[in-house]
C-alpha cells in the first residue's frame, strides 16, 4: 500500500490491525468448528478396477500388449491432437487398474520374446471371447 502525503500513519495502523483481527477471527472459527473447514474433495480419479498380475490371458504383459497395439495403431492423442507415447498410455492403464509397469519398454519388450503364435496372446484371448458372445447372442 503507497503512502499518500494526506493520509495519517495511523489510518495504515488501523488497517493494519483490522486485517490482524480479521486473520485471528478466522483462525479462532477454525479451531473452533473444524468441521467447516475440511479441505475440499480431491478430484484426483481412483480406480476400482484391478488386473489380476499373473492371469493366464491377460496381466501385466497382456496389458503391455494392449497398450503396444493401441500406440502402434496411432489414434489415441493427447490434448495437442498429436498420438500419444507408449508411456502416456501406458500411465493411463496404470492409474485405470491400479498397476505399475515399473518400464512400459520393458514389458513391451517381452511381448515381442514371444514366440511368434503368441505374439498377440491377450489380443487373440479378447478377439476368441467377443467371438463366443457372438455366438452365444445368434444362438438366442
Amino acid at each position: 500500500m503507497g503512502r499518500g502525503k494526506n493520509v495519517p500513519k495511523n489510518l495504515y495502523i488501523h488497517k493494519a490491525l483490522s486485517l490482524i483481527d480479521a486473520e485471528l477471527e478466522l483462525l479462532n472459527l477454525k479451531i473452533t468448528h473444524p468441521e467447516q473447514f475440511n479441505s475440499p474433495v480431491s478430484t484426483e480419479f481412483k480406480s476400482d478396477l484391478y488386473v489380476i498380475p499373473k492371469s493366464k490371458d491377460l496381466g501385466f504383459i497382456g496389458i503391455a500388449e494392449i497398450v503396444l497395439g493401441l500406440f502402434l495403431q496411432g489414434e489415441i492423442t493427447g490434448k495437442n491432437g498429436k498420438p500419444v507415447s507408449e508411456a502416456c498410455l501406458a500411465r493411463g492403464f496404470e492409474q485405470l487398474f491400479n498397476l505399475k509397469f515399473g518400464s512400459i519398454y520393458d514389458k513391451i519388450g517381452e511381448v515381442f520374446t514371444r514366440k511368434p503364435y503368441n505374439l498377440t496372446k491377450t489380443l487373440d484371448a479378447l478377439r476368441n471371447a467377443i467371438g463366443r458372445e457372438d455366438r452365444k447372442r445368434k444362438n438366442k
